[in-house]
């Protein structure tokens, strides 16, 4: 396959990852709010969720828009992929529109407006990609390391902040794990086109890839759970392409334009984009769940309050000393009746 052809292979396949991956956080998203906000950063926050259809359909798509992601990188750099996928906000949009019943507004199309130029501006001067496969192993260790100590931090400092605080300091953790994890699978996938399907099995890739879609599923769905959408996706998005491209460059050398104009203006598309981001974020918080309280069983005719008093007094007697004393007790009777008995002074 040409090189062209494989750019033009990359882009729609990132462009479908981006659908996708738009719609399973919309669904994610809202099914994670719906869990108890004790359980966040906990695996039974997974177990949690995984009980719910819509989440698990999100999940789903979700690995659908991995698979074509790493299509897109078998064929692309990181630095053509990494910003069409940051586009998922352009997909997620359309949702919240629909769901908080409102026609988007000219505050919404300016913001797609200004992602899109800004993206397309942005890879209309990048240069061309290269396919580097001997990467030192030294060059990863620096990078796990790097990430490792942001996400660590991170997710530190959000657990002694309040929810809103703690939804973007835990999207900006995710954004770095996504941005790793998208230079894993670029590496695994461009070893299978040049290696074969046989070898899966003997690249390291795959085991990393495992718990790196862990962490950052763990991540995310805290994020999600803890406040608005507007508060986590957008942070996401800002983060993942920007940690992808760095990554990019220092493990398989890719780089932006080489002239000095051309470089400012990758910056200014790159900071278009954000700014359209930045402006589609509080569109997204019609997707927040409402967190209703449970109504409260009516209780039955004739029940009695369990704040009642337990003891009885006798009139004139002194306070310390309760001669009698109520003591309800479960029995297999129907009537479950009250008994008394005599205590001692």
């Amino acid at each position: 396959m040409s090189t062209a052809s494989g750019l033009m292979v990359s882009a729609f396949a990132a462009l479908a990852a981006a659908c996708a991956f738009g719609v399973a956080a919309a669904l994610q998203h809202q099914q994670a709010g719906l869990a108890p906000r004790t359980r966040t950063l906990s695996p039974r926050l997974l177990l949690d969720v995984a009980r719910r259809p819509l989440w698990l359909a999100g999940l789903a798509l979700a690995a659908v828009a991995y698979g074509l992601q790493g299509l897109a990188l078998a064929y692309g750099p990181l630095t053509l992929v990494a910003p069409i996928v940051a586009a998922d906000l352009l997909f997620a949009l359309p949702l919240a529109a629909r769901w908080s019943r409102r026609p988007l507004r000219a505050r919404d199309w300016a913001g797609c407006l200004l992602v899109a130029t800004g993206v397309a501006v942005f890879l209309a001067v990048s240069p061309p990609p290269t396919d580097r496969l001997d990467v030192p192993a030294t060059d990863w260790f620096l990078v796990f390391g790097a990430v490792a100590v942001i996400t660590s931090l991170t997710v530190a400092a959000g657990r002694m902040t309040g929810k809103t605080a703690r939804a973007r300091l835990l999207a900006g953790a995710a954004g770095v794990v996504f941005g790793l994890t998208a230079a894993v699978t670029a590496s695994f996938a461009r070893s299978l086109r040049h290696d074969g399907l046989g070898s899966v099995f003997t690249h390291w890739e795959p085991w990393v890839l495992i718990w790196l879609g862990i962490t950052g599923l763990l991540l995310s769905t805290g994020a999600f759970q803890a406040s608005a959408l507007s508060s986590s996706l957008p942070i996401i998005d800002t983060v993942e392409p920007v940690s992808g491209v760095l990554i990019g460059a220092v493990i398989f050398d890719e780089r932006l334009a080489t002239s000095f104009s051309g470089l400012v203006v990758q910056l200014c598309a790159a900071g278009v984009a954000v700014a359209g981001i930045a402006l589609l974020g509080p569109s997204l918080a019609a997707l927040q769940p409402d967190r209703q309280a449970k109504p409260a069983r009516a209780k039955p005719a004739g029940a009695k309050s369990a704040r009642a008093e337990p003891h009885l007094r006798l009139e004139g007697m002194p306070a310390r000393c309760d001669l009698l004393e109520t003591e309800s007790r479960t029995t297999k009777t129907e009537d479950h009746a009250d008994q008394l008995r005599l205590l001692p002074c």
